[in-house]
């Protein structure tokens, strides 16, 4: 049991928050039901890393997430987290992916063009996280 101590701040106890990974400049993802009154964290990456979130309108067909998974192993992008949606009726689907970039061989800019000009992507927004 923890106690929020104020404005939303929660203290975890040490021994846990090093136990997951809960240390300065490491990156969780907060998922947050507002219905249900809950929230779920995730540890995404520890620190170091260089993090871009990527999210893209495709088509929703196979073979899809392989492309777009190569395109980013090519570059040296190492992807830490995904999630596909269906975008009803339409025939796209949304993709949320998030990337470690300290690796890549290119520029965001580059990888850009190359994620647009595969023939299933109809849409890109890349947003470099703090």
């Amino acid at each position: 049991m923890v106690k929020i101590r104020e404005n939303g701040k929660v203290e975890i106890p040490l021994e846990y928050a090093y136990e997951v990974g809960l240390v300065r400049g490491s990156y969780f993802l907060l998922e947050i039901d507002t219905d249900l009154k809950e929230l779920h964290l995730e540890r995404v990456a520890l620190p170091g890393k260089k993090l871009v979130e990527v999210e893209l309108v495709v088509e929703d067909r196979p073979g899809v997430l392989a492309k777009i998974s190569g395109l980013f192993g090519r570059q040296g992008a190492n992807i830490l987290f995904s999630e596909a949606e269906e975008l009803e009726g339409i025939g796209l689907a949304g993709i949320v992916v998030v990337i470690d970039v300290s690796g890549m061989s290119g520029t965001l800019e580059e990888l850009r063009g190359e994620l647009e000009s595969l023939d299933v992507v109809r849409e890109v927004t890349l947003r470099p996280l703090d």
